[in-house]
């Protein structure tokens, strides 16, 4: 009884949810173990507590609604200071790494987001009051990645910046078609897919379109429940 006391307090330290689908039988399977080897069975059970307990807690906290926000305006801060500092390889690579952590972190990010069902453009481009302002700043990534690949005084720059802009400019696009189905993954993907606005922070206009739709995006909120889709829809 000593030991499935001690195991009991020890199970607090998993998330609440998870504690609900799954202590019972993990005491059953403790409780077994103990009769079967005494307090030997603490071998095994302390190394298995030290690992998946950081990951529950982790996972519990990325999958929470109220996380993701603070995730998101965490990443933003921390991509805008790369950009300043390191300019436009500063911001790929922040952005790269932002968008692999929410993969890792968010276990029905992919499935969500490339999934099946999605508006056409033309009705994405009016489901929200920021939905144009994203349009046209993905046709301008597109636009200019187009005048890159023609222009550009080496096929470095005419390849890998080229395939830079069409590929953040095609997710935003994209990021649009699949908001109404996967509201958080997809504001996640317009939210990184701006950030090439903010490599130009010299500039005036460009910076100040990334800001505005931030504050549009970041407002409109992260709710996972379907949003309304009578502006997106026929």
């Amino acid at each position: 009884m000593k030991h499935q006391s001690i195991y009991r307090a020890a199970l607090r330290l998993y998330p609440r949810s998870f504690r609900h689908d799954y202590g019972d039988a993990m005491q059953q399977l403790f409780a077994d173990r103990v009769r079967d080897v005494g307090a030997r069975a603490w071998l095994r059970i302390v190394p298995d507590l030290a690992r998946t307990v950081p990951q529950q807690r982790i996972e519990a906290f990325m999958n929470s609604s109220r996380a993701r926000l603070p995730v998101l305006i965490a990443a933003g801060v921390v991509s805008i200071v790369a950009v300043i500092g390191a300019g436009g390889p500063g911001i790929i690579f922040v952005a790269a790494i932002t968008f692999t952590l929410l993969v890792l972190t968010q276990r029905e990010f992919l499935a969500s987001m490339f999934g099946t069902d999605r508006v056409p453009l033309r009705r994405a481009v009016v489901q929200t009051w920021w939905a144009p302002l994203a349009a046209l700043m993905a046709g301008t990534e597109i636009f200019f990645g187009t005048v890159n690949a023609l222009d550009a005084s080496n096929w470095g720059g005419r390849v890998f910046g080229s395939t830079i802009l069409w590929a953040v400019g095609a997710a935003m696009l994209y990021g649009l078609t699949r908001r109404p189905f996967a509201r958080p993954q997809a504001n996640a993907m317009i939210l990184l897919a701006s950030m090439p606005y903010f490599a130009l922070f010299w500039a005036i206009v460009p910076p100040l379109m990334g800001v505005v739709l931030w504050v549009g995006v970041l407002s409109s909120g992260f709710d996972t429940e379907p949003e309304p889709l009578s502006a997106a829809l026929p």
